[in-house]
């Protein structure tokens, strides 16, 4: 198994016991169990036949990618198991002392709807950034530049991911647009991207898992392996990011400190995972 087989496999297992203790706040909590037992059962089987051909290895290597959102969406419905309420007073308390117009309000009235468009643009980007350049890395696999880089960035991930499922459990926090009891708050005049992320989020949107934002976290990790192995790509894909980070706070997905935080998350732990460059 590698890091990334490990980790799940201590997620899985972790969020089976909690889901056991806590059973009596957890509704259909049987159905966790089996389910975690069979991502556990998953997990093991292809890390197992992951050499027994390329077919074999694709369903291994990209096995993460369903586990990312899965665990992701698990987490959110096991969010107030630890803690009896939701904690967004204290992010908004704390953006208080610093803004003396909320984030969200401010972009809301000064954002103009073609600007808005950009916006939804680069938060839309957020879903193809990980298969495209995760894709690149694991067809080049082999070619001397890209060895290890597939396995490093998804353990990168892996990492940034417990980090922020650890905090949904310990401190939990929903979207300003949830608080307020809608999906979203959008422009009056959507365009095409923001129909898109409605949609996306109109369907697979959540409840909680606002602080700090996975989504910022997962787009800092691969724009980080991407000025190291794309560094000709990489300041093509920084501002569709940095237009991302602000979408996030205009449509109500997250507080500007949900953003801060999750760009530092991702900036901290994917260097760790990169190889030094050899010295010259």
């Amino acid at each position: 198994m590698n890091l990334t087989d490990r980790i799940y496999v201590a997620v899985h297992v972790v969020l089976t016991v909690l889901v056991w203790v806590r059973h009596d706040r957890v509704e259909h909590w049987p159905g966790y169990v089996v389910w975690n037992l069979g991502a556990i059962a998953a997990i093991t089987a292809l890390a197992h036949k992951r050499g027994d051909g390329r077919g074999w290895r694709f369903a291994h290597d990209w096995l993460p990618v369903l586990l990312f959102t899965t665990v992701f969406e698990e987490v959110s419905f096991l969010a107030l198991t630890l803690r009896a309420g939701w904690q967004n007073e204290h992010l908004i308390a704390f953006e208080s002392l610093l803004f003396p117009v909320p984030p969200m309000e401010w972009l809301h009235l000064h954002a103009q709807d073609w600007l808005v468009e950009f916006l939804e643009f680069g938060y839309f980007t957020f879903y193809p950034l990980y298969p495209v350049v995760g894709g690149l890395f694991w067809i080049w696999s082999e070619r001397p530049p890209f060895v290890g880089a597939f396995r490093r960035l998804t353990d990168a991930l892996s990492v940034g991911y417990v980090i922020c499922y650890s905090t949904y459990l310990l401190f939990p926090t929903r979207s300003p647009a949830n608080l307020a009891g809608v999906q979203q708050i959008g422009s009056a005049h959507a365009g095409l991207f923001q129909h898109l992320v409605r949609g996306i989020q109109n369907h697979a949107g959540i409840h909680g898992n606002a602080f700090p934002s996975a989504h910022i976290m997962l787009a800092f990790v691969v724009l980080t392996f991407a000025y190291r192995y794309l560094p000709r790509v990489a300041p093509w894909l920084l501002f569709p990011v940095l237009l991302m980070c602000v979408g996030a706070i205009y449509d109500g997905y997250h507080y500007a400190s949900d953003v801060a935080v999750g760009a530092m998350v991702g900036i901290v732990v994917a260097p760790t995972f990169l190889p030094q460059k050899p010295r010259p």
